[in-house]
Formats: C-alpha cells, sequence, structure tokens
C-alpha cells in the first residue's frame, strides 16, 4: 500500500472514529435497547440466558459486549466503544472494498467518506445495535475474500469473519453462500476435487463452527446438540411470524416497515425533546435520501459497465446488494430502516464509482463538488443523529415531516 493511500485511509477511519465518538456519554442512562443488550450480555456470559433481550438471535453479540464491559465498565463506554469501533472500521472496510473493485483511489476515498458521514450508520454506531459490528465482521469478511488470491490463510481468516457475521444476524447466510459460490467458480476450483474439498470444509465448515461455538455458555446449561437443532428451528420460525402487533405500538420504527421504501422514499423516525420554543434535541434515524436514492441508478450503471467491459468485479456491488435487499422484500417480518445499514458499503461503492466516472469524462472540479455537497448534507443532519441541542429554525422542514415522538 502506498503512502498516501494510507494518509487516506487513516483520514477516513479517523473521520469516522470522531463523528461517533464525540460526546458519547450522552445520554449518560441506558437509552432505548441498552436497556436489554447491556443485562443480556452479563445474563449469557454467566448463565447462558438471553433475557432480557430477544432469544432468537445469534448470540455473539452478548459475549462481545460483556468484553467491552469487563474493559470499560458499566457505563456508557463499556456500552457503545464496541459499535464506535466497528462502526469506523467499516468505513475503513468500505475504502477497501471499493478501492480492491473499482481500482479508483477517488472512488475508494468517497465511498468510504459517504458512510463515515452516512447520518444512519453514525447514530446507530453510538448505540448498541448489531447491525454495526455484524456488518462490519461481514464486510471484512468480502474484502479478504477479494484479496485472498489463492492463498488458504487469507481465505480461512474470510471464512471465520463470515461465521462471526453469522453468529450475530441470520440475514448474512444469502450472501455467504453467494460468495461460497464464487470461490467455487474461480479458476474452476469447482472441477478440481481437492480444491473444492478444501473450499467447502473452509467456507461452509468454518462459519457454521463458528455459529455453534458462539451458543457454548447456552450448552453449558447441559442441552444437546438434538436440542440445538431445535432451539435454531423454533428461533428461525418464531422470526419469520413476527408481525407488527408483536412490537409496542409506541416503537416509532414501526411508521416504516417495508423495504421497499428505503432508497426511495424519505423515512425519518426517532424521538426528541423541545428544549424551549427555539431549541431541541433529538435522536432520529433517517436515510440520507439524497444520497440513497442514487443507489439503484449507480448499482445499474455499474452492472453494465461490468457487462460491457467484461470486467466481473464491477458486477459484485450489484450482486452483493442483491442477494441481501431480496431477502428483506420478500421476508414476512417488518424490515425496519436499521437493517438497510449492511447494504451501504455496496451501495456507496457504486455511487462513488458513478461519481468518479461522471467526473473523470466532464471535469475533475465535479468530484469535488459533488463530495463536498454530500458531506455537507450529512454534517448537516448530523446533529438531529445524535442528540445535539440544535435551533429549530434550520430543521423546521425535517421536523415537521418527520415521524417523531415527542417527550
Amino acid at each position: 500500500m502506498k503512502r498516501k493511500e494510507a494518509v487516506l485511509l487513516c483520514l477516513v477511519f479517523l473521520i469516522a472514529f470522531s463523528l461517533r465518538f464525540y460526546d458519547l456519554s450522552y445520554p449518560a442512562f441506558r437509552w432505548a435497547d441498552e436497556n436489554g443488550h447491556v443485562p443480556a450480555a452479563t445474563n449469557y456470559w454467566d448463565n447462558g440466558q438471553a433475557e432480557p433481550d430477544n432469544w432468537e438471535h445469534p448470540p455473539l453479540r452478548h459475549v462481545i459486549l460483556y468484553g467491552f464491559l469487563r474493559l470499560f465498565g458499566d457505563n456508557p463506554y463499556g456500552w457503545r466503544l464496541r459499535n464506535v469501533l466497528f462502526g469506523a472500521l467499516a468505513a475503513l472496510l468500505t475504502f477497501l472494498f471499493a478501492r480492491q473493485i473499482s481500482g479508483s483511489r477517488k472512488t475508494a476515498l468517497l465511498a468510504g467518506l459517504l458512510l463515515a458521514t452516512d447520518p444512519l450508520h453514525v447514530v446507530l454506531s453510538r448505540y448498541t445495535f448489531e447491525e454495526i459490528y455484524g456488518g462490519a465482521f461481514f464486510l471484512a469478511a468480502i474484502v479478504l475474500h477479494l484479496v485472498h488470491n489463492r492463498r488458504s490463510s487469507l481465505l480461512i481468516l474470510s471464512a471465520l469473519l463470515m461465521g462471526c457475521a453469522l453468529a450475530t444476524k441470520w440475514y448474512y447466510v444469502p450472501c455467504w453462500l453467494l460468495i461460497y459460490a464464487l470461490t467455487l467458480r474461480e479458476n474452476d476450483n469447482y472441477r478440481n476435487f481437492r480444491t473444492s474439498l478444501f473450499i467447502t470444509s473452509t467456507y461452509i465448515l468454518i462459519p457454521l463452527s463458528v455459529f455453534i461455538l458462539s451458543y457454548y455458555p447456552w450448552f453449558g446449561r447441559g442441552f444437546s446438540f438434538t436440542e440445538f437443532i431445535e432451539f435454531i428451528t423454533n428461533a428461525y420460525y418464531s422470526l419469520q411470524n413476527m408481525t407488527p402487533e408483536h412490537y409496542s405500538p409506541e416503537l416509532f420504527f414501526l411508521r416504516h416497515i417495508s423495504a421497499a421504501e428505503w432508497f426511495v422514499r424519505p423515512i425519518m423516525v426517532g424521538q426528541g425533546t423541545y428544549l424551549d420554543t427555539t431549541h431541541g434535541e433529538f435522536i432520529l434515524y433517517a436515510n440520507s435520501l439524497p444520497v440513497w436514492i442514487l443507489t439503484f441508478p449507480a448499482l445499474i450503471g455499474m452492472a453494465i459497465m461490468a457487462v460491457r467491459e467484461k470486467e466481473f468485479p464491477l458486477a459484485l456491488p450489484a450482486l452483493y446488494f442483491c442477494a441481501s435487499y431480496l431477502l428483506f422484500l420478500f421476508v414476512k417480518r417488518p424490515a425496519f430502516i436499521y437493517s438497510a445499514v449492511f447494504l451501504l458499503p455496496f451501495a456507496f461503492t457504486a455511487i462513488a464509482h458513478g461519481i468518479t466516472q461522471f467526473a473523470d469524462r466532464y471535469g475533475v472540479r465535479l468530484y469535488y463538488a459533488a463530495l463536498a455537497v454530500i458531506l455537507a448534507w450529512n454534517m448537516y443532519l448530523y446533529p438531529l443523529v445524535t442528540a445535539k441541542q440544535v435551533p429549530v429554525a434550520p430543521y423546521q422542514y425535517l421536523l415537521n415531516n418527520a415521524d417523531i415522538n415527542i417527550h
């Protein structure tokens, strides 16, 4: 890696980390899902039980959070630093993913900064949402798969990280199987029995082993493997049968429950307080629509370019995006906006690639103009998602059209 590229990587990481870490101790009390996640981490480690959190989701999240609680204490830093760190790493990994796919440093920088400053990714990185570190594991596995170049050690590490993603959330399964198929396709690996056996044992058995090992405290309660299979089956059907009625009617995420809205309609939900007639404090979850709405055109354009130029890597953002997004379109349970964040590296890579291609044709100033406008918009939204005291007037239109629980 060249020195200039290393500097850009550090810049992306520092910007992402700073935006997520600033004033992290506010609020000083456990907020929203932290009320379930924090006690569940200790309960799972000590007793093998997920209560008071949901039992259906894989339990690696409890193990990781317990480690941070032991390192930093039962305080806002112990609760939240895990997500701050993995959120910043996700921006760095987005840079690496875009660089590997496009071969362009400018595309990589823009994609990394888009994720570093994205309002939804920032707010989820400041609390205990599992989409952040699960998404970072997932993206790290993909990046290592892209660069493994037949090095077995990197493929094994990629499989381990994919296992960590699967042990956090189930919806990484389609891309996991896609990567396995792509690995068999590389250099006609499927034609060689020994190579196929190695790939299968690596990219199937290792992730499954990590998934099962995350249940070690649960097995410690005396359950058998047969009971484990029954438990996983029950968890799957429980998740599939969830409807809006299963949630508290006060849950603001229920205002938008379809993944079809994520990239085409403005979504802004959350809660806040008006401190007086002119100022307020808000924690909002929003898609940055002026950026996100470019997702489908950019992915389609990149896929068309991949076909025309016979450059298969250019099609990967669209393949990874579709393999994951289609799951949310057809799932029965509500699809809340926070589940979109692990799709953003693929979306932002395509958007950054499109902007870079356009600027290369019509002038490099367009690249820097787009970069400045997008970052300015994201930073304009930053106070609204991080509980900063803000004057209401500059945000009045957004607040009037948001679904906000006012306290």
